[in-house]
């Protein structure tokens, strides 16, 4: 007796969508996708405008080179094999979506404490 034809393609259909479903949530997200992590902007006080101001500076300096690096690994991951994307960054280099998140969260932390403290447009 044989085995019906259709017994012997469902294992290798079933691998291939577990495959490309494996291969989906690989993905590294772009720096637009990564949200926030909570900073209390507490932790800011006690700095006048111009501490805030260079301390903001280096934080959109820090999330430029890390935002640039990780956008990379999402367009290295978002590369297609045979029309399946295939995760090609994240497993040889390393997400970088906590250290942007901690980023953006201490920058919007840094704004908030700028507002809170009134730092004009001089500080802007």
């Amino acid at each position: 007796m044989r085995a019906k034809p259709f017994l012997r393609i469902l294992p290798r259909r079933a691998a291939m969508a577990l495959a490309a479903a494996l291969g989906l949530s690989a993905c590294a997200k772009t720096t637009l996708e990564i949200e926030p992590a909570p900073v209390d902007p507490a932790l800011f006080v006690g700095a006048d405008c111009a501490q805030l101001v260079a301390r903001r500076a280096r934080i959109s300096q820090a999330l430029i080179f890390a935002g640039s690096a990780q956008d990379q690994l999402a367009a290295d991951d978002r590369t297609r094999t045979l029309g399946v994307p295939t995760p090609m960054g994240t497993p040889f280099d390393d997400d970088r979506e906590p250290q942007i998140a901690r980023l953006k969260g201490e920058l919007h932390a840094v704004n908030a404490q700028m507002d809170a403290q009134r730092c004009g447009p001089d500080f802007r």
